[in-house]
């Protein structure tokens, strides 16, 4: 997958509705499929999923009054995105600093990008809850999860 995602083809939508709900569907689906790299020591894995996410969040963005509902999954998303950032900025400081050899520094810069991390893994799974604000999302992409076992 390129930085730009996969390309939708809305020339098979019959409606307006139709192909914005396509696109969601396939922005939600590149989430999903890359969010079991949050568990990874891997930044750019862990990037890609962060410009995912903004790419779902812009493509819900840019219909608030069609789609009110999802407005909260937008805000969801850019608390993670945020999160995941400065974990990815955290982690261009600890590269350069290791160059650098400043490991004190390389190793301070790590463990705040790791507590980035798990701030945007809690955030994320929130999203996920019974009446969480991915529950919206999924019922206008067609999308369904079982909530067994989950607290």
């Amino acid at each position: 997958m390129n930085k730009r995602g996969r390309t939708p083809d809305l020339f098979a939508a019959d409606s307006p509705q139709s192909a914005i709900r396509s696109l969601l569907r396939l922005r939600f689906a590149e989430c999903l499929e890359q969010q079991h790299v949050l568990s990874s020591q891997d930044d750019d894995a862990i990037h890609a999923f962060r410009l995912a996410c903004k790419r779902l969040r812009y493509a819900i963005e840019r219909w608030p009054q069609e789609l009110p509902q999802l407005q909260p999954a937008a805000q969801l998303l850019s608390e993670v995105t945020d999160e995941l950032g400065n974990a990815h900025d955290c982690a261009i400081i600890a590269d350069r600093a290791q160059a650098c050899n400043a490991n004190v520094v390389g190793r301070m810069v790590q463990s705040d990008s790791r507590r980035y991390v798990a701030r945007a893994i809690v955030r994320w799974r929130a999203g996920f809850r019974a009446q969480g604000a991915f529950a919206p999302l999924a019922a206008f992409t067609a999308y369904q999860w079982s909530l067994n076992g989950a607290r």
